[in-house]
């Protein structure tokens, strides 16, 4: 803090000069310098004074009462202001500054003689006010808060030139010992900026430098030797400190010679040989010289694009494999309800070969009297393949009399279809498998699709608001070394950095995640897991934005016979800042099995939502599961709510489930669905249903154990009617208050496991 002090100091020093920086009997600067620091909230009162003491030292008294009662009614709106919005923009305390400072001048100009020229000249100060607010502030905020050795960018610089040349056109001029002040200061402001930061910006400086010098002495000349004397100090500084300052003196001599109507006096001297001794006794460590010819952050951001395309690419290519994979297993995926005729075929020649190939009858039945055979060896295989069997009365009587196998035909015709049945069987069981395989591959392939998109991108604004974030957050002791700001798929951002406080300060995550808060312009909060506490020591940090609203949830529930273990499972999941999950399932049955089938459930969509996947990918991946379980065939129910925190929309899936209910004030809206469970079969039919929540709207979901206690046709009206009725706002009562309505309506005696769940929305304050 010693350091920040220090600057402030500077910043209140330089205050004073540039109060006294009066033009045309106005003084636009000196406002618009107040403004600037003033945007800080600490050392607002030092500002003030300083400022003012200037104004005092060169308006006589009704001009310093003037604009003091200015600046006491700027920071007072201000102050109010920032009560009720937490942090003003520039943009409004510039337009508050110049507003007030017009209104002010307008109204002391009604009083003067010449009305109409001061009107004019309260617009053209209000309007200059308002530029200057913006102009300064850049440069305050790097003055203040800049690190040692940071780049700065072109407004900062500019900003601190015009700040030094509003510095130098303060100074009073005065001359003693052969020494100008005024001089002293532009001939070392060009210096230093042209050798930290390179010919273009010791042009710049020179230029303003040379402006007030043109304005105080009234010759012109000096903008062009200032601007050359720039040049010099930034083209020569690679050779060092001590050559730059002898070639920047001999430039001082000849260019005063090239320019007739400057004259080089002992006053210039003088002003020379101050500049130097100050320039060489300088620390290195404020002559640090920082090369802006190429823009790091934006190569950095560059890179960090082109890696992300890549790793896109990457992940289109694997989807693109997986999705390959899928239509493989897909083309040989084929059922057969039944035997087809060239499968019949087969068989029937499997069967003669087999039977009546070594028969001593042989040519007798296959040759002298070959269609009758035929035909009652084919009708033999019809029958048994119609109705398992055949009696030997029913077979042809022809065939009947010439075969001397006849009951060992029909028995081996049995035994052969049973055996292509049982084959057919499993071939459409291996199907199935192959179908689901290929389902699941499909559903891979969509996730690393999904996966690509949600690889977080470089913000456009990064640059200027992580300098914004640092200067906000050096202000309150943070120290930040490294910064990123990036963007996820759906537009929200989240801020990552590296940080520590300073000298054995503490900060809470929450109070840093305001700060940058008001910084960023918008509410965030500390992501999950990250520490709660700034300390010493410099540790990685995670900001995201907050949501709109918060969702506080109820559950109640109860076994059926009093059993200790209920075949229904929930879950409230919260995936991120903005996204909460609430899950359902109602295993099939009661019991231990039926609580094995629904944990499962839940516990593969909270892994699969956790790592990112998309709710349809989740349940189509859980469903192909249940459906390849080859022990025993697996069946739950899924009924799903997904609450957006940010949006207030409310995605509600159910699969085989029983109703939700949307409570909205004395409104209620039953949301129904007759789909099947899941791992019944491999293509499920399901929908999602969507609904705007508003502020105080309650989501209400039960199991099929809860309606099938209420008595009568109409149940679910029933208990619409009763949750219109209730008046209570915690959900957990909301939930213990269906349950034990639908309890009592049924003698207190549950049909089946009965499981509540319930959920309130609500707005958050600012």
């Amino acid at each position: 803090m010693k350091e920040i002090s220090m600057r402030k100091i500077i910043v209140n020093l330089m205050g004073v000069m540039i109060g006294r920086a009066v033009f045309a009997g106005i003084n636009p600067i000196g406002i618009a310098f107040f403004t600037a620091v003033y945007i800080d909230k600490k050392g607002r009162l030092a500002i003030l004074i300083s400022v003012l003491l200037g104004m005092a030292t060169v308006y006589p008294v009704t001009e310093v009462v003037k604009y003091s009662i200015v600046m006491a009614v700027i920071a007072i709106i201000v102050i109010l202001l920032e009560y009720s919005n937490k942090r003003l923009p520039i943009g409004a305390v510039a337009g508050v500054s110049g507003g007030v400072t017009m209104f002010m001048s307008i109204a002391n100009g009604l009083l003067k003689v010449n009305a109409k020229d001061y009107i004019l000249m309260g617009i053209a100060e209000g309007i200059a006010i308002f530029a200057l607010t913006f102009i300064f502030r850049k440069g305050v905020e790097a003055i203040v808060f800049s690190t040692k050795g940071q780049a700065l960018d072109n407004e900062q610089i500019i900003s601190i030139a015009v700040i030094l040349a509003a510095f130098i056109y303060g100074i009073p001029n005065v001359g003693v010992l052969d020494f100008s002040l005024t001089l002293t200061a532009a001939l070392f402001s060009i210096l230093l900026i042209g050798y930290k930061y390179g010919a273009g910006y010791g042009a710049i400086a020179g230029a303003a430098c040379g402006i007030i010098l043109a304005l105080k002495d009234g010759q012109i000349n000096q903008i062009g030797l200032m601007c050359m004397l720039g040049i010099i100090a930034g083209t020569f500084r690679e050779l060092g400190r001590l050559f730059t300052i002898a070639v920047y003196s001999v430039g001082v001599f000849f260019l005063s010679d090239l320019y007739q109507n400057y004259k080089f006096d002992l006053n210039s001297l003088g002003a020379l040989v101050s500049t130097a001794a100050i320039f060489l006794l300088m620390p290195k460590s404020l002559l640090l010289k920082i090369d802006l010819a190429r823009d790091e952050s934006q190569e950095d951001v560059f890179v960090k694009q082109n890696i992300q395309n890549i790793a896109r690419g990457k992940l289109k290519d694997f989807s693109s494999s997986f999705h390959n994979l899928s239509d493989t297993f897909t083309s040989i995926t084929e059922k057969k309800g039944k035997l087809s005729k060239k499968d019949k075929s087969e068989l029937f020649d499997e069967l003669t070969e087999q039977l009546c190939k070594d028969c001593t009858n042989c040519d007798t039945c296959w040759k002298t009297n070959f269609y009758e055979t035929y035909q009652g060896a084919h009708h033999i295989m019809e029958e048994v393949d119609k109705n398992g069997t055949i009696a030997v009365s029913e077979v042809p009587v022809d065939f009947a009399g010439r075969c001397i196998q006849l009951e060992r035909y029909v028995v081996e015709a049995r035994r052969v279809l049973e055996v292509a049945k049982l084959n057919l069987a499993w071939n459409n069981r291996l199907a199935e498998s192959r179908e689901a395989i290929a389902g699941q591959l499909n559903e891979v392939a969509n996730i690393i699709d999904d996966f690509s998109m949600d690889l977080y991108k470089t913000s456009d604004t990064s640059e200027g608001m992580q300098k914004r974030i640092i200067y906000q957050l050096k202000e309150y002791h943070i120290i930040v070394s490294r910064m990123a700001i990036l963007e996820k798929r759906n537009n929200k951002q989240e801020i990552f950095m590296i940080a520590r406080t300073e000298k054995g300060r503490c900060i809470t995550t929450k109070e840093a995640a305001q700060l940058v808060g008001d910084a960023f312009g918008k509410r965030m909060r500390p992501a999950d897991g990250c520490k709660n506490v700034l300390t010493k020591e410099f540790e990685t940090f995670v900001f995201v934005e907050d949501a709109d609203y918060k969702v506080f949830t109820g559950m109640a529930k109860m076994t059926k016979d009093g059993g200790r273990i209920s075949g229904d499972n929930f879950s409230f999941l919260y995936p991120d800042s903005g996204m909460v999950v609430m899950t359902l399932a109602d295993g099939m049955g009661t019991g231990e099995t039926a609580f094995e089938e629904s944990e499962y459930v839940v516990d593969l969509l909270e892994q699969f939502i956790e790592a990112g996947f998309r709710k349809e990918s989740a349940i189509n991946l859980i469903n192909s599961i249940l459906v390849l379980k080859a022990e025993e065939q697996s069946f739950s129910t899924i009924d799903m709510t997904v609450i957006n925190l940010f949006t207030g929309v409310c995605d509600i899936i159910k699969i085989g489930a029983s109703t939700t209910f949307i409570k909205r004030s004395k409104e209620v809206e039953t949301i129904n669905s007759n789909t099947l469970p899941v791992g019944v079969i491999n293509h499920m039919d399901y929908e999602t249903i969507s609904r705007k929540l508003s502020d105080g709207d309650f989501v209400v979901m039960v199991t099929d154990g809860v309606i099938d206690c209420i008595p009568g046709e109409e149940k679910e009206q029933f208990l619409e009617e009763f949750i219109s009725e209730l008046r209570m706002n915690n959900p957990q009562e909301i939930a213990n208050a269906v349950l034990n309505q639908a309890l009592e309506l049924n003698g207190w005696v549950p049909k089946d496991d009965m499981t509540v769940l319930a959920a309130g929305f609500w707005k958050k304050l600012n």
